[in-house]
């Protein structure tokens, strides 16, 4: 890239601004496995990704939320909504990278719409997508399936105690205020979902801005790609070969719950067992062999199969 600076909303600034911001950035480098970003944690710098693959995984919950590689722009949800980091970012490879200042960032958004208006479509973008990847219904779908999901999220902003009108099982990301369970005490409030439960309402505290998802909206997506788990285990017979993709890494760590497997597009979570499966795939093997070589059972190793190949993961040699 000729000008790093000339990335994604970054290009929308002027000359003299991108020259600016330039001056005050700072270069790093990380190691394979180095942490950039912690969950949670207090910071308001940016970073543009020049070279490498970065990991963004929720720590709290678990759950693997993207394999970003260069160029990118990272940890700017910090420095637009003056909230502390919603990830954890960790190094993939070896990575190089600009530190961006939040404080000029904050500052070049009051003097330049337009790059503003770019950032906070960006960080609704970025919610939006984490909204759908960490705690609702569909999280467990590939990336390549979720991804265009995000198009379906209705931006709303409530009356105080205006009532939610909707059907059983929509979800809703609370973005400000908060929303209430009628007859209940509790309460959902900003960075919180809840999915609504068959015969209740629920209604705004104050006035409140949500991301909603009705998955009658995004039914058919779902119900497509069950559709194509199934075919696929159906096609897949005891002489089948399947392929790992050359660029897979997998990743053993507890707090995502199994051994991801991925590359810089795609993502599956498999249980340990699965996993060691997974490594096995040379496209030479027959499942049958892989079959007694695990000693799993027959449905396992179709299921484990069936999702790497939906995943893009993986293919029938």
């Amino acid at each position: 890239m000729d000008d790093p600076l000339s990335f994604g909303p970054l290009a929308l600034l002027d000359a003299p601004s991108r020259d600016g911001l330039r001056h005050r950035a700072i270069a790093r480098k990380l190691a394979a496995g180095e942490m950039l970003i912690r969950e949670r944690a207090a910071g308001e710098d940016a970073y543009l990704l020049l070279d490498g693959t970065l990991r963004v995984t929720a720590a709290y919950e678990p759950r693997m939320l993207a394999i970003v590689s260069a160029p990118a722009l990272v940890g700017e949800m910090a420095a637009i909504t003056d909230q502390r980091r919603s990830a954890d970012v960790i190094a993939d490879t070896p990575c190089a990278l600009l530190v961006l200042p939040g404080r000029e960032l904050r500052r070049l958004m009051e003097l330049q719409p337009v790059f503003a208006s770019a950032m906070h479509e960006r960080a609704d973008l970025l919610l939006a997508d984490a909204f759908l990847k960490r705690r609702s219904p569909l999280r467990d779908l590939p990336s390549h399936v979720l991804t265009p999901l995000a198009a379906h999220l209705r931006s709303r902003v409530l009356a105080p105690d205006q009532l939610i009108d909707g059907t059983d099982d929509d979800i809703y990301l609370v973005r400000r205020g908060a929303i209430a369970r009628e007859g209940a005490a509790e309460r959902t409030f900003p960075g919180q979902f809840l999915q609504r439960a068959p015969g209740e309402r629920y209604a705004a505290v104050g006035e409140t801005w949500i991301y909603e998802l009705r998955l009658s909206d995004v039914a058919h997506t779902i119900v497509r790609y069950q559709e194509r788990l199934r075919e696929t285990a159906s096609r897949l017979t005891d002489s089948s070969r399947v392929r790992l993709r050359p660029d897979c890494v997998f990743i053993a760590d507890s707090d995502l719950g199994g051994v991801l497997v991925h590359n810089e597009r795609d993502r599956a979570v498999l249980s340990e067992s699965a996993a060691d499966v997974a490594r096995l795939l040379d496209g030479r093997r027959y499942v049958s062999s892989l079959i007694a070589e695990s000693g799993l059972a027959r449905g396992p190793v179709i299921e484990a199969l069936s999702v790497l190949i939906a995943a893009d993961l993986a293919t029938v040699a």
